[in-house]
């Protein structure tokens, strides 16, 4: 990768930190030592020259310190930056020398932090941060099964509703005492009971397609009819569809563009970024609009430019999932980091060539 590449700001450290907290991938002891050592070494050299920091995601995989007035300072900024890696860290070896190298920033000055890069260099070989999609953990606990009754109650109450299962008990427990005292109780009893069970296995028969097709009374979960008023007959430019959905009509009423208008994904990066920026530019300043198509965790310092559609777009490097592109808008240079989630393309991060490192 050539320097000129590896120089591209990605996106806040924070911003991958959060993502990489919510993936499923844990970090590989190498990364670990890239970030560590990335951390020590930026907060020596940023310490005496700025006086808010704040951590940035190179290209290369690998941390990096820019310079940001409103900022926290270098030491503070780092310090927490390796306390929310060590969070996520998913074994003790590792939380233990991101607290440790925590602690040295904190207390020790930093011509002592070479000892514990030294340590760090032994833990692991070094290796860059992955940067592709981050494919978030399902930590939904999985709903508890209700407990078995089948055994507890005749089978042919698990199909009936309540009110009914309660009557068929009443019954049950009185064709019970009848049945010890008589055997025509018994005799005629069994008969009513066949009955029951075809009576009620012939109400809670499944209808067949056709039946729910042909009753107009049927319709899908969260549908409501839209009738036509008698005496009215319907236009060639009236909808066929006897019902719409609840989602349609919150469509309509909405301002918000739909995101079903959104550009179909492109395997080719120029053209995927070209139809983004496109789709974009057709909000015209709407913010919801603008939002709809930039990733949520960006935290992004400034939007798109205008006219990015129309400029000339050059590819900077290709991750697989996550692409970084440079524009060239009236005379100014940006790179804009894209992301695909879910068969869609969103805008990441945008900085002018001011934000890069030299």
């Amino acid at each position: 990768m050539s320097s000129s590449t590896a120089s591209v700001l990605v996106e806040p450290f924070e911003a991958y930190l959060d993502r990489r907290s919510r993936s499923d991938l844990p970090f590989a002891p190498g990364e670990i030592v890239t970030v560590a050592v990335a951390l020590l070494r930026g907060c020596r050299q940023a310490t005496a020259a700025f006086s808010g920091v704040r951590w940035w995601l190179r290209s290369d995989g690998c941390p990096i310190v820019r310079e940001e007035a409103e900022g926290p300072d270098a030491v503070a900024a780092t310090a927490d930056t390796l306390e929310r890696v060590t969070a996520i860290a998913s074994d003790e070896p590792t939380r233990e020398i991101l607290k440790r190298a925590r602690e040295s920033v904190l207390t020790s000055p930093p011509r002592d932090w070479e000892s514990l890069e030294r340590q760090l260099f032994r833990y692991a070989e070094p290796m860059p941060l992955v940067l592709g999609p981050l494919t978030p953990a399902d930590r939904e606990p999985r709903p508890a099964r209700a407990p078995d009754n089948a055994a507890s109650a005749p089978r042919v109450l698990a199909l009936v509703d309540a009110d009914l299962a309660d009557a068929v008990r009443e019954v049950l427990r009185d064709v019970r005492e009848r049945w010890r005292s008589s055997r025509a109780v018994r005799l005629g009893m069994t008969g009513a009971v066949g009955a029951l069970v075809v009576v009620a296995a012939v109400l809670l028969w499944p209808q067949s397609k056709d039946a729910r097709a042909s009753d107009p009374g049927v319709l899908p979960a969260g549908v409501s009819r839209i009738t036509t008023p008698t005496g009215e007959p319907a236009t060639a430019s009236a909808p066929t569809a006897a019902y719409s959905t609840s989602a349609e009509r919150e469509a309509e009423a909405s301002p918000t563009p739909s995101r079903t208008s959104d550009p179909l994904p492109s395997e080719d990066p120029v053209e995927a970024a070209r139809a983004l920026f496109t789709a974009v530019d057709r909000c015209a300043g709407d913010a919801a609009c603008v939002t709809s198509f930039t990733e949520v965790s960006a935290g992004m310092r400034e939007p798109l430019p205008p006219g990015a559609a129309d400029a000339a777009i050059e590819l900077i490097d290709d991750f697989g999932g996550v692409f970084v592109v440079r524009l060239t808008v009236e005379s100014t240079v940006h790179y804009v980091t894209v992301v695909r989630q879910e068969d869609r393309w969103l805008v990441r991060a945008v900085g002018t060539s001011a934000d890069q490192p030299s």
